[in-house]
């Protein structure tokens, strides 16, 4: 198969049923699992694994928007609250479109920064279990 690339553009990215693309600056869907556990016994066939818990992180970089339901004002009012999220990679390119869904946990980010440099947050959201991956009909 022959080198294939794309450069990140655009997304659609809903947290708690509000759009908030148009803030972020850096996302990182990370699968944080560990590798299942293998256990032995004295028999022939002695052998299992049990598998771990998916343990998976949002990793958002946006700018800071403190007005009403804005992202930051979000994250503040609902920390600690579960939230549905929605993420659609290349939404604008029918055969790429592919979407993670699921559960995060709000966490209010850090406030703050450098004197006259444009206001930005981080903040790392839990995801509860393992989002659904869905490749998008074109």
């Amino acid at each position: 198969m022959p080198p294939h690339n794309r450069k990140l553009k655009t997304i659609n990215f809903a947290l708690g049923g509000t759009q908030f693309e148009c803030q972020i600056s850096n996302w990182n869907l990370e699968n944080n699992s560990e590798d299942g556990e293998r256990f032995y016994t004295f028999c022939p066939d002695g052998e299992f694994r049990e598998e771990a818990e998916p343990e998976y992180a949002l990793n958002l970089t946006f700018f800071s928007d403190w007005r009403n339901n804005g992202i930051s004002d979000f994250l503040v009012d609902n920390d600690g609250l579960n939230a549905t999220f929605t993420l659609d990679h290349h939404p604008d390119i029918p055969a790429e479109h592919v979407t993670w869904s699921g559960t995060v946990r709000i966490k209010a980010p850090n406030v703050g920064g450098d004197a006259r440099t444009t206001e930005t947050q981080e903040v790392t959201l839990q995801v509860i279990g393992k989002p659904v991956y869905t490749r998008e009909q074109p």
